[in-house]
């Protein structure tokens, strides 16, 4: 700067001058060096000089490395930690958002209507009794029909007639669980269920319920009689579900012909025992003869009409007879159809002679029922207004296409002897069960049931195109079905129909117990080693989240029927539940271990909400012995096997959450039931320890408040001791009770027994002081050892202090409150000597025995080797001086 200001010509201001001048700095000779002086190379870049020692080179190289490996190591552990608590706490909220929903936002169903608005309830937030509503219907019990007008939970007969099946299906699981996890199939749920049906049958005012089990029992026939535990949705076996529909839909319509011919006898004039073809031709005739006559448009033979008998005989599934009808009537029919009874023949005999479809010709279209014919067995080119007359029944349809779809398989057989022309010809008009499903799922419940007052009707629908998953969320929607359809997705579970999620699969709607199929095959890894085709099933069929719909209907049920409520739970281990789910490498009857661990979760949540641990867990008496708990009995049912995993899975995780709610009572009986005595004195330490945390915290702001605030929190104080009591209370009696067992004290840490023996004997100390009895008070703490009072004997202070290292958490974190009540103790006691107006030697010895006493203690506080608050000195220090 000197340097500048000279070569511009200029001096140096003269306050710079005087500056430099009174520390001593000539500026006329600072102005010539800095003149002369070379600035332009003082700023130069300075050239690096290389180590020529190879050594300190290679080493420097190394210490380098180490360090950039140790930076970088740190610098991932970070980022990895930073990752992982990211995702864990992502998944906590997610948990934590599902519980939320599931318990503010039960599912609710509602009479399905056509065009209904999605939006049926809003909350306007201006009158009470809409929230009350709204309250309402989120109630899992409101959900199910569950509650009456007045929210009061109430057991419908049906319910508890449902329940009672559930109970002996229970009961037989545990009494085949030691044979084998297979022969639990043998107990007929299917039979208990529709007895139930038939029993509520007034109730429900609907006699369509029960032909709905009748279907479910074509389905699961087949299972029954089977020693394999195969089920349909683990073998995907589309043909048998088609052929258990079909064999429904035949046996409904013989009783349907057989109530027409009873009912109008006269008319059908089939005789005393008829035929089969005599009861076809009667129904003929009463069909007929509401027309007056046989439509001209039909084939009739010796007033018999050929094709409508030969069609009816088919649609009741009469094959046989149907073909010797045939045979019968070949000059007749071959007149107009030379090739029709050899194709028949062959197609009913399985014959892999058949070749290709029937042609069709305009004259077959005439008479309705010849098309049919021609339609179902001969796979003819038949536009749809030819059967429409044939077909105007829901069933019909349905029989129509289904039968196509059965007997595909003798069809297809005829197709490799086949050219490529005809086998791309057949293969297009071959009906498939996936096209059926798209189909009735594009018409919806607005087609079939318009008016919204037969809701069945779309639901049975649904059951007879394999859609068990769509129809029963469908029928959830019905609040007066609601409870049937719990139970038929039960027994479809129980026989492995019903396709549900792996257990780590979630459902992503919480408005629908139903995962759709795209969903399933987008999150087709969760689903273990099933490919997306398999577990889809040809991505029509969805999944369904049975095991929510179960723990919804059992909370339902916890108020009116807790027993009822762990039965239903027990629902959710199932064997077949992992057959449906496409678990892969389990065996047959094995139950997975996230299923199970789902049940145990459940159980463990009602029983925490119903606090009847004895009832279901168990007690001890007042003899030592223990009696056996409700829940016990279905331990075999959860893969318990032995007492001690019973209190590991169920009793100890009850007893982590009753301690960390602060439930004090059941957590001792749980760890007492669960035989942790350790477990339950340590407990009891950690209580009381937080109870007089709570009185220290308070007595210090009680003393730096004013006048008017001691009131308040003289009352806080109180409340606080209320607590006190109540621990102490448990606390006094568990060790009573301990030390009167032998089998009990035997297996006691003595270290938490004293440890909870002194926080005993530390509440009496303060109570004590508290009400002024000083003398004894002082002799408490004594007898508790914890304070170096005898004296002031150094070495003796210095191992009090080295031994507070070992004291239980519970005595160390409240020693601040130990030393002032007992340097208060010691000054009041001191006070009350020094007051006193008589002067003698005793006098004298005691006020120098406890001034000694609180020497002793000052010096034992200084060696204390943890933090205490800052003014516990302060405050000690002043009752000290006090004293001296």
């Amino acid at each position: 700067l000197v340097a500048r200001s000279v070569r511009n010509g200029r001096t140096l201001d003269p306050r710079a001058q005087s500056m430099l001048a009174s520390s001593g700095v000539d500026t006329d000779e600072l102005t010539e060096n800095a003149a002369s002086a070379a600035l332009l190379s003082a700023f130069e870049m300075l050239q690096p000089t290389f180590d020529a020692n190879v050594e300190s080179f290679l080493a420097q190289k190394h210490e380098q490395s180490i360090v950039n490996a140790i930076e970088e190591s740190e610098l991932s552990t970070l980022d990895d930690f930073d990752r992982n608590m990211s995702s864990h706490m992502q998944q906590v909220w997610e948990d934590t958002q599902r519980r939320l929903f599931e318990e503010l936002g039960q599912y609710q169903g509602a009479e399905p209507r056509p065009f209904l608005d999605s939006s049926v309830l809003s909350l306007s937030g201006e009158t009470a009794s809409a929230a009350q509503t709204y309250q309402k219907a989120q109630s899992p019990a409101s959900a199910f029909g569950l509650s009456d007008g007045g929210g009061i939970k109430v057991t419908q007969p049906r319910v508890e007639r449902y329940a009672q099946v559930v109970r002996r299906l229970n009961d037989a699981r545990v009494s085949s669980s030691a044979l084998s996890p297979i022969s639990a199939l043998q107990f007929d749920l299917l039979a208990g269920f529709e007895k139930a049906t038939a029993d509520s049958s007034q109730e429900l005012k609907s006699k369509q319920i029960g032909q709905v089990w009748k279907l479910l029992g074509h389905y699961i026939g087949s299972t029954l009689s089977s020693s394999s535990s195969s089920s349909f949705a683990a073998n995907d076996n589309d043909s048998r579900l088609v052929a258990g529909a079909c064999e429904y839909l035949e046996q409904t319509f013989i009783e349907h012909v057989d109530r027409v011919i009873a009912q109008y006898p006269h008319d059908a004039n089939v005789g005393g025992v008829p035929s089969v073809h005599r009861r076809v031709q009667g129904y003929l005739k009463v069909q007929f003869g509401r027309l007056g006559r046989v439509p001209a448009f039909l084939e009739v033979f010796d007033n018999d009409a050929i094709w409508a008998h030969m069609f009816l005989l088919y649609r009741c599934g009469y094959r046989q007879e149907l073909l010797a009808y045939a045979l019968d009537m070949e000059d007749i029919i071959t007149d107009s159809d030379p090739g029709f009874v050899a194709h028949l023949k062959a197609f009913l005999d399985g014959s892999p002679t058949l070749r290709g479809e029937m042609p069709v010709t305009a004259a077959s279209l005439e008479d309705p029922y010849k098309a049919a014919l021609y339609k179902v067995v001969g796979r003819g080119n038949v536009p749809k207004k030819a059967v429409a007359e044939v077909t105007q029944t829901t069933e019909d349809y349905l029989w129509c296409s289904l039968v196509q779809i059965r007997d595909a398989e003798t069809i297809a057989a005829s197709l490799n002897s086949s050219g490529p022309q005809q086998q791309q010809q057949q293969q297009q008009n071959r009906s498939t069960l996936e096209g059926l499903q798209l189909l009735m799922l594009k018409f919806g419940p607005a087609h079939f049931d318009p008016t919204g007052s037969n809701p069945l009707l779309y639901f049975r629908v649904l059951l007879l195109c394999g859609l068990f998953e769509n129809a029963i969320d469908y029928l959830l929607q019905v609040e007066r079905f609601q409870v049937e359809a719990v139970h038929m997705a039960t027994a479809l579970v129980y026989y492995g129909l019903l396709r549900v999620p792996a257990a780590e699969f979630a459902c992503g709607s919480y408005s629908s117990y139903l995962i759709p199929a795209a969903s399933v095959t987008s999150s087709s890894p969760l689903l273990g080693e099933v490919s997306a085709s398999a577990a889809t099933g040809g991505g029509v069929r969805g999944r369904f989240d049975f095991s929510r719909l179960v723990i919804q209907y059992a909370r339902a049920l916890v108020a009116s029927a807790p027993d009822d409520t762990i039965g239903y739970l027990l629902l959710l281990t199932l064997p077949s539940l992992n057959a449906a789910a496409g678990a892969v490498g389990s065996g047959s009857g094995a139950v997975s271990d996230k299923q199970r661990s789902l049940c145990e979760q459940a159980i463990v949540r009602v029983l925490y909400e119903q606090r009847d641990y004895a009832h279901f867990l168990g007690d001890v008496q007042s003899d030592g012995t223990r009696k056996r708990g409700a829940l016990e009995r279905f331990l075999p049912l959860l893969g318990i096997t032995t007492s001690e995993q019973f209190s590991q899975t169920i009793i100890r995780r009850l007893a982590d959450r009753s301690r960390d709610e602060g439930r004090l009572a059941d957590t001792v009986l749980l760890y007492n039931l669960g035989e942790r005595y350790n477990t339950v004195l340590k407990v009891l330490c950690k209580q009381l320890g937080e109870v007089l945390y709570q009185r220290s915290v308070l007595g210090s702001l009680a003393q730096q408040a004013n006048v008017a605030a001691i009131g308040d929190s003289s009352s806080s104080s109180l409340s606080g001791a209320a607590g006190l009591e109540d621990v102490e209370g448990v606390a006094r009696a568990v060790l009573a009770h301990y030390r009167q067992r032998e089998h009990i004290a035997r297996v006691l840490d003595s270290r938490a027994v004293s440890a909870c023996s002194t926080l005993l004997a530390i509440i009496d100390f303060i109570n004590c002081h508290q009400r002024g009895a000083y003398e004894e008070a002082l002799e408490l703490i004594e007898s508790t050892q914890l304070l170096p009072l005898g004296g002031s004997d150094v070495s003796a202070t210095s191992q009090h202090a080295e031994q507070v290292r070992l004291l239980d958490d519970a005595i160390t974190r409240n020693f601040s409150l130990i030393l002032l009540t007992t340097m208060d103790t010691l000054s009041r006691l001191y006070a009350g000597l020094k007051e006193s107006p008589f002067l003698d030697a005793v006098k004298q010895a005691n006020m120098q025995q406890l001034r000694r006493k609180a020497r002793g203690l000052m010096v034992f506080a200084g060696m204390i080797q943890f933090r205490m608050p800052s003014d516990t000195f302060a405050r000690l220090n002043r009752m000290d001086v006090f004293m001296n």
